[in-house]
């Protein structure tokens, strides 16, 4: 079955709400009109119909970027760690299953709600490590490294959503600010990147202790580059250590991808 779509609102999307999987024309329009009526934005995606998949199951690929604003000056980053959110049930295109959110839409709001949740990973998540090992034992005749030939590009795609709208991020131009992308990509059998949505508040709800490093790493980075600069600290202080007894500085993961001062004046020419 070729012909299926995605059909999300374009406002208050995230977490799964409102999201349908539908292959009939006039169920489509019906949704369309619906939500146009009631000043809503619809978003049509053409359902991904041989998607890569890991134990029978979907997958996506959640990442993150950070965009920061310093005296109006727009950086962005990309941060080398992810993982992997999974399905709790087996795929399937049949016909009677298409409205099976467990199947099809990988969200952890919508998941948790599984009888099968948790029963094949903890929390349904996966790290890149672990699906490295996936990759090497099943797709071994190809050589697939996960950080070579994956990662490198989603890292492309996330890079080229923020060079096609950097001039739009900040348009006030304020003195001081950043926020945190939270970016989910699929793949195809062919492994084609899709980029599905950025989300603008993705969740950081620590369901497993995988996400809780992960979390933990990532705030800590963002705050050292978005934060620490612009509020350092009176003299001998030597950092949030010093309060908390731990070591909260981990090393730091984000990699530039974007500097408007280099960047930007090319491309807002092309623009």
């Amino acid at each position: 079955m070729k012909n299926v779509w995605v059909i999300k609102p374009g406002e208050n999307s995230n977490r799964g709400i409102g999201i349908m999987v539908e292959t009939k024309f006039a169920n489509i329009v019906n949704e369309v009109q619906n939500g146009c009526q009631n000043g809503r934005t619809i978003i049509l995606q053409k359902y991904i119909s041989n998607p890569l998949l890991y134990k029978n199951r979907k997958f996506d690929i959640r990442c993150f970027s950070l965009v920061t604003s310093i005296n109006g000056h727009i950086k962005a980053y990309f941060y080398k760690n992810g993982y992997i959110r999974t399905a709790s049930k087996e795929y399937t295109l049949n016909q009677n299953q298409l409205h099976n959110k467990f199947i099809h839409l990988v969200n952890d709001a919508v998941q948790k709600h599984s009888e099968d949740y948790g029963k094949h990973e903890t929390a349904n998540k996966l790290s890149y490590a672990d699906f490295q090992k996936f990759l090497s034992s099943q797709y071994a005749h190809l050589n697939i490294n996960f950080e070579r030939d994956i990662l490198s590009q989603v890292q492309k795609i996330v890079t080229d959503t923020i060079r096609a709208t950097f001039h739009l991020l900040d348009t006030s131009r304020r003195i001081n600010s950043y926020e945190l992308f939270g970016y989910d990509f699929m793949f195809d059998t062919e492994f084609r990147p899709y980029l599905i949505e950025v989300n603008s508040n993705p969740s950081l709800e620590c369901s497993s202790s995988l996400l809780s490093k992960l979390f933990h790493d990532m705030l800590e980075n963002t705050f050292t580059i978005a934060i620490d600069p612009l509020f350092p600290g009176p003299p001998g202080f030597t950092g949030r250590k010093a309060i908390t007894g731990i070591d909260i500085c981990p090393l730091n993961q984000f990699e530039l991808i974007f500097d408007e001062r280099t960047d930007g004046p090319d491309l807002l020419e092309k623009l």
